[in-house]
């Protein structure tokens, strides 16, 4: 009998449970003021209850590690403790108040909701992640994530503390978070639309005629270089279609027509000379090359004119139809 005692306390010994009252106490002149001091207190008397209980126990019966439980106490401190009662105590003659904040195991069920309900949004934010190519909004996901899951171990500590026997076991760790935030974080800076430069190629094509597909290159390209300019250069053209260019850009010369409009003559004199008139069609197309879809799409239509020559009053309707798409253009290409 005395074998089967001692083999019993053994193993009490050993448990770990915590069915207990957590308890701070706070002074102040008023009573707002002894409150927010007994809660501080409280909150302190929590981080020392979690150091102490786990200081000697390696693992814990809902699968909890020492290092995992250990590495949260700061962020306790930081918490929005919930179900604390308050007990007041007014000195009359001193106009002190002192006040005493208890949190007990009948508020278990409380932190375990709360630390639950955290849990499940560690794992939403980690799966938007997963699904969401833009990486400045990955990374945003994954940092909720891991802000997610410091308060969860927080509500957790907590609810293990009072007597909680729940499983606590989460899909994700703080490590894994943190890694996926490093190698988001190493994409940014390895990608350069993300440092504000948007690295472009262009290509050209349509209805051209002689020579004129290169006075319309060299104007697009020209008006390219002066909204990188204005906006500190962040626009740059690529030669090639290499795999540091972000933004694909089409520029198509959908219709190109000169007609020519006889002089008018008065009494044998000419009033006003031949004319070259020029309408085109131009269309541009941005794709985001990481996401290949379309970002933009424009079209303009140019008309010139000119007394001399049929070159010229295309070239007035190349600049005129460039012009009337400049600032939708900017706007699209710069990262604001």
């Amino acid at each position: 009998m005395k074998k089967i005692l001692i083999i019993i306390l053994l193993l009490l010994s050993t448990a770990i449970s915590f069915s207990k009252t957590l308890e701070g106490t706070g002074y102040g002149t008023s009573e707002q003021e002894a409150k927010k001091e007994a809660l501080g207190d409280l909150s302190a008397q929590i981080q020392v209850t979690i150091k102490s209980n786990f200081s000697s126990n390696k693992s814990l019966s809902n699968g909890i590690s020492k290092k995992d439980l250990t590495s949260s106490v700061s962020t306790t401190s930081e918490t929005k403790l919930l179900g604390v009662e308050f007990d007041i105590d007014k000195k009359w003659f001193r106009s002190q108040y002192t006040a005493t904040a208890t949190i007990d195991d009948t508020k278990i069920s409380i932190y375990e909701k709360k630390a639950n309900e955290l849990r499940s949004l560690v794992n939403v934010n980690f799966t938007n992640a997963n699904d969401e190519s833009n990486l400045l909004l990955k990374k945003n996901f994954l940092e909720s994530a891991l802000n997610n899951y410091n308060e969860f171990l927080s509500y957790r500590n907590i609810a293990i503390i009072l007597g909680s026997k729940s499983n606590f076991n989460l899909e994700h760790t703080k490590t894994s978070i943190l890694n996926a935030i490093q190698s988001v974080e190493k994409s940014i800076d390895n990608d350069s639309l993300y440092h504000g430069v948007n690295i472009i190629y262009v290509k050209s094509s349509g209805d051209f005629l002689d020579n004129s597909k290169e006075f319309f290159d060299n104007y697009f390209d020209r008006m390219l270089a002066e909204i990188s300019k204005k906006n500190n250069d962040k626009v740059a053209i690529s030669n090639e279609n290499s795999s540091s260019v972000n933004t694909l850009v089409k520029v198509v010369l959908i219709s190109n027509h000169t007609s020519k409009k006889p002089p008018v003559y008065y009494n044998k004199k000419m009033i006003t000379p031949e004319i070259f008139e020029t309408s085109l069609s131009i269309t541009v197309e941005l794709y985001n090359k990481k996401k290949v879809e379309n970002i933009l799409t424009i079209t303009s239509t140019g008309i010139g004119e000119d007394a001399h020559s049929q070159g010229d009053s295309y070239e007035k309707a190349v600049k005129n139809g460039f012009e009337q798409l400049h600032q939708k253009l900017e706007d699209a290409l710069i990262k604001k």
